[in-house]
């Protein structure tokens, strides 16, 4: 009885740990090596494993297919604003504007308070020819931070 209970705990321990050394090879920017170690060795399907996942591939310039991997993360947990973020700027990339732009609502509606959001629903917006909506975004993103854009932006589009 102690062995098998040594024997899951262990399990367990090595599980996390194969997670955990994909998400620093993430974190060093070693996206392929993350992707390899996620696939192969993880076997812990949680809203990590699928976000890691779907932003690794996005930074290897696989949008369309780390949208599945967002998908799957948003399903495991959709109070998580930053995977429908990010499923928006993958969405975007990939040239589909208005799916962007839902996900990225979705994010604000979850967290208000990111000015990176703001910035990037009014990049959208700007996309779409919705220059009065873009402009009132990169505003709102000023005033919650003001460091988050060059003003220049704001100048140049909005005047």
């Amino acid at each position: 009885m102690i062995k098998s209970i040594f024997f899951i705990i262990i399990s367990i321990i090595s599980l996390e740990n194969n997670l955990k050394k994909a998400v620093k090879k993430y974190q060093k920017g070693k996206y392929e090596k993350a992707i390899y170690l996620l696939k192969t060795k993880n076997k812990i399907k949680n809203y990590d494993y699928y976000f890691y996942l779907g932003h690794s591939y996005s930074f290897i310039g696989k949008n369309e297919l780390s949208i599945s991997y967002y998908d799957s993360a948003i399903s495991i947990n959709e109070k998580k604003e930053i995977a429908f973020f990010e499923r928006g700027i993958s969405y975007f990339i990939s040239g589909n504007s208005r799916r962007a732009l839902e996900d990225i609502n979705r994010a604000i509606n979850i967290n208000s308070e990111n000015a990176n959001y703001y910035i990037n629903r009014g990049s959208i917006y700007y996309d779409l020819g919705m220059i009065k909506s873009a402009c009132e975004d990169w505003n709102k993103a000023i005033n919650i931070d003001k460091n988050v854009v060059d003003y220049s932006l704001i100048e140049v589009n909005c005047n």
